[in-house]
């Protein structure tokens, strides 16, 4: 079962949104700055994958530079987080499509 996890990361002070498929891989995630909640990430595993596949290096690089670089690896050891618990399904999707809006469109 997909899941959705908001997490806090003081040394950062950013909050970071992940949705998580099945087996725990990120799929996508949002960062927001925590002192004004401006959106800093908002990247997708399957539109990074779909560059990849299409070996588009500078399209890849004009996506990081607008959505940021998701997190490579499993959804793991985050509920022993400071300020970290599940979402539903509904409050990640609207912080994905404001952060979209906010980093300048809804899909690349």
């Amino acid at each position: 079962m997909p899941a959705w996890i908001r997490v806090y990361d003081e040394y950062q002070d950013l909050w970071q949104y992940f949705e998580g498929d099945e087996e725990g891989w990120v799929t996508r995630q949002v960062d927001l700055r925590g002192g004004d909640g401006a959106a800093v990430t908002a990247a997708s595993l399957e539109e990074v994958l779909r560059f990849q596949e299409q070996s588009d290096f500078a399209a890849m690089s004009r996506y990081q530079q607008r959505y940021g670089v998701i997190a490579e690896g499993r959804l793991t050891a985050w509920d022993g987080a400071p300020r970290a618990g599940r979402i539903s399904a509904e409050e990640f999707e609207r912080v994905w499509l404001d952060a979209r809006r906010a980093l300048g469109s809804a899909a690349p």
